[in-house]
């Protein structure tokens, strides 16, 4: 009798250690995807050297933020860049979203800033972010805009992208990991001959 009870009890207890560890990501997972910040970082040579600082946005929970401006280590005519979508193991509720970015050149040429579609949208790219020449900006800074999800498609995963531009040609797009899987960084995102873009594309690509 002892025993029976004994083994009615440990089975009871495991239920519920069980059903504590599985909630937070029940939870989560009915919330839709992570929290998160944007991310931006340049470099020279293809990604090789001249590192710069990389800046973010605040978190999409405070509402509209923007980075500091960004560029290479020297401040000038950047050959490479990366993003990183910075996630939190937090939902990020009913927030819809949309990412953007502005270009400068020479301390004071600015380009206007260029929006992605807003994730309640289906996402979509951003206009060409460059400065108010079109040529080899120097430095550049993210927007991250959110405002109440307004639709009734469920959002459940997205990521991000950039992609260098140079006269009018696109580079290779550089990715993100989804949201889902943790967020991260691209890979370096060059244009054709990976020297002095003269602006960048971002990417929001939304299910």
């Amino acid at each position: 009798m002892h025993r029976r009870r004994w083994v009615s009890l440990s089975v009871a207890l495991s239920t519920v250690t069980l059903s504590l560890f599985c909630l937070p990501s029940a939870v989560q997972a009915a919330s839709g995807p992570p929290a998160f910040r944007v991310g931006i970082q340049f470099s020279d040579h293809a990604g090789t050297t001249q590192f710069g600082v990389e800046q973010f946005t605040g978190y999409a929970k405070y509402g509209n933020t923007s980075t500091p401006w960004a560029g290479d280590a020297n401040g000038y005519d950047p050959d490479a860049v990366r993003i990183n979508l910075d996630t939190l193991p937090e939902a990020l509720g009913q927030l819809d979203f949309r990412i953007g970015a502005q270009a400068m050149d020479n301390g004071g040429h600015y380009g206007p800033p260029q929006f992605t579609p807003w994730a309640s949208q289906g996402g979509g790219a951003s206009g060409l972010a460059t400065d108010d020449n079109g040529r080899d900006p120097d430095k550049y800074r993210l927007f991250l805009e959110t405002r109440s999800w307004p639709s009734s498609v469920t959002l459940t995963d997205f990521r991000l992208s950039v992609t260098a531009v140079d006269h009018g040609v696109p580079g290779v797009a550089a990715v993100t990991p989804w949201a889902s899987q943790g967020g991260g960084r691209t890979t370096w995102a060059v244009d054709s001959n990976s020297y002095d873009f003269d602006g960048i594309v971002i990417g929001l690509e939304v299910q």
